[in-house]
């Protein structure tokens, strides 16, 4: 429970480290668009940036400076590709040395195809145009989708 007043703190956490990976721009969007909301406060966790030994696990490898923000969390959004039916061990590896402070707290996932973009709403990557309503990804400013004339197809995610 938050103080009155108080933003909620919902950090978003790139679960993946590939290199061309395609979580992050769509990361980026979901902290953009949370960051449109008034009472909401967020920051971008990327966990290729985090300091953890990989020859450890659990509350042993925990990094000072992510605890502090899972302790800080409201919530959580967790911008992942699948791997293999699940997500990234080095994710998991990430959540289990902070268990203690994100446990009962509300989380979103957000999952990251290796497809092209906008494939369902109609985008064009040869004219860079829709033959059908934007994809939910689009801007309000400009009807165009958000991720997707700046993306290229890609395996990694």
């Amino acid at each position: 429970m938050t103080e009155p007043g108080r933003a909620l703190f919902v950090p978003v956490l790139i679960g993946t480290v590939r290199q061309g990976r395609m979580s992050l721009p769509v990361a980026r969007l979901v902290v953009s668009e949370l960051s449109r909301r008034p009472g909401i406060e967020t920051e971008l966790i990327d966990i290729a940036r985090l300091p953890l030994p990989i020859d450890d696990a659990g509350q042993a490898i925990k990094d000072p400076t992510f605890s502090a923000q899972m302790s800080r969390a409201d919530a959580l959004v967790v911008v992942s590709p699948e791997y293999n039916h699940g997500y990234s061990g080095l994710l998991k590896h990430a959540l289990d040395s902070c268990l203690k402070e994100y446990v009962h707290k509300a989380v979103g996932v957000v999952g990251v195809s290796a497809g092209p973009c906008c494939a369902s709403s109609g985008w064009s990557r040869s004219s860079g145009t829709s033959t059908s309503p934007p994809c939910r990804a689009s801007s309000t400013r400009t009807g165009r989708c958000a991720i997707g004339p700046t993306s290229r197809a890609s395996t990694s995610s």
